[in-house]
């Protein structure tokens, strides 16, 4: 292992490279063109924690010299164009790649890995399975998004701190962002959740090029598991894929690729079809859930867990454990008879599966900025909404960047085309969650919308919380 690294680019790649080869003992600095004082608030936390743990860090500086370190990290935002690209090149540095990285978390984790991505689905299907191999018997040791929005940072903060240590598995949340640099793990089980044009906005418009980002899992996973849906996308490259599927999901690929987990929902109950081996078996499974997506994401865990070698019995057993993820249709409580929920949904798909169940209740959505630390597509999220919002009230704050960016909530309002929705623009969630309350009805249902659920999701919901009792208070007497 070389002695010395530059990483250049203090963003969301930078630091957590800079951190885990500092672990191991690497001699490392890391350079952006960016000031301390440019970063925002929760960034600046992180450069403090490396700061503190030995990381020599050079912020504000225009043009790197690279000749005094063995190694060099570019951050893949850095334009192939860049001269410092070139001059890597020139000087025949040692260029940390995926692969060195991934090898160094593959030793440190050396336990079994099972790495769920996907478009969506991904925290709660993590969550699944752990309270299944819990309930197995299993020492896990778990990472998603429920701890760190940036799960590359929480995986490197878990090995940091030693969390994974005595665990007999690890069931691993790989967003896109965390397969950039984290991408070739060595994973007992791969899961595919769906591939739907969700965040197609940091791949400059291209399907292709958000495909290609999640086709890392397909060679990194001993044992692969899909959904069908998936299969003319990525998953028809391995003929050895394991498919799941739940019912309504795009019904024409279970005839190409054959779903030996099927899932679906008869009789107010989720049930479980499993063809394996020239055996069929059906079951249901008790699962108190008010949004359809779960049904997906236990499909998924079900066909993941019984792939590794657990039994149905298993599955029961864990997921009688599961109360649901936070900041996915989470229950708030009941507020001057109004009940509210808490989701993070914020793309055409996964906002239908969260509010299906009861888009025949009279909804006031509260759309908490869609953009967090990327530009999100509001247009998209305003036609969507309107197809079941009777009032959308939309905000402006975004926490993760605290900045104020109204001209976002009005684009999303004026992209809502159904003419009876009520539409508001506000600045904070909690000033729209206690407007809220002003014009909700015993019966009603109020639901928060938008990606703050689960970048920030302690900040927001607090927010919320706070406005809907100020409101309670306020217009209890309407």
């Amino acid at each position: 292992m070389f002695k010395s690294c530059l990483v250049i680019g203090a963003g969301n790649a930078g630091r957590p490279v800079a951190r885990l080869l500092n672990h191991i003992g690497v001699d490392v600095t890391i350079s952006d063109s960016k000031t301390y004082d440019e970063f925002t608030n929760r960034r600046k936390e992180m450069l403090d924690i490396l700061d503190k743990e030995g990381v020599t860090l050079n912020l504000g500086d225009k043009e790197q010299d690279i000749s005094d370190y063995e190694a060099v990290f570019l951050a893949p935002t850095i334009p192939e164009s860049a001269p410092i690209r070139k001059e890597v090149d020139n000087q025949s540095k040692i260029i940390v790649t995926r692969k060195i990285i991934s090898d160094i978390v593959n030793d440190i984790l050396d336990m079994d890995k099972i790495g769920i991505t996907g478009s969506f689905g991904k925290t709660t299907t993590t969550d699944m399975l752990t309270h299944i191999f819990k309930a197995a018997g299993y020492k896990v040791y778990q990472c998603s998004s429920m701890k760190w929005n940036l799960v590359s940072e929480a995986i490197v903060d878990d090995i940091v701190r030693g969390e994974y240590k005595g665990a007999d598995i690890a069931i691993l949340e790989l967003p896109h962002g965390t397969l950039g640099i984290m991408g070739e793990l060595d994973l007992k089980i791969g899961v595919l959740t769906n591939l739907r044009p969700e965040h197609l906005c940091e791949f400059g418009g291209s399907m292709q090029k958000y495909v290609d980002r999640k086709a890392c899992i397909v060679p990194a996973s001993q044992l692969l598991v899909a959904n069908s849906q998936c299969g003319d996308l990525l998953t028809y490259k391995r003929e050895d894929t394991i498919y799941f599927n739940f019912e309504n999901d795009e019904p024409s690929h279970t005839d190409k690729y054959v779903p030996i987990y099927d899932g679906f929902y008869d009789d107010d109950k989720y049930h479980i079809k499993i063809n394996k081996n020239g055996e069929e078996l059906e079951t249901t499974i008790d699962i108190d859930t008010i949004a359809y997506y779960n049904y997906e994401n236990l499909t998924a865990a079900i066909a993941a867990s019984m792939t590794y070698g657990l039994s149905i019995d298993d599955v029961k057993k864990g997921i009688n454990e599961f109360t649901g993820v936070g900041g996915r249709m989470e229950y708030l409580g009941k507020f001057n008879g109004v009940d509210a929920y808490y989701d993070a949904s914020y793309g055409d798909q996964s906002v239908r599966q969260a509010l299906e169940a009861i888009k025949d209740e009279y909804l006031i959505i509260l759309y908490n900025s869609v953009d967090s630390t990327t530009i999100r597509d509001k247009s998209e999220s305003g036609r969507v909404i309107g197809d079941y919002a009777n009032m959308v009230i939309a905000t402006g704050y975004v926490e993760i960047t605290d900045t104020l960016n109204m001209n976002g909530a009005i684009e999303l309002l004026s992209a809502i085309e159904n003419d009876d929705v009520i539409k508001l623009a506000v600045c904070t969630i909690d000033e729209a969650a206690e407007l809220a309350m002003k014009y909700a009805k015993p019966g009603d249902i109020i639901v928060h919308l938008g990606p703050g659920a689960s970048n920030s999701y302690e900040q927001v919901k607090t927010r919320m919380l706070k406005g809907l009792k100020e409101g309670s208070k306020r217009y209890g007497n309407n």
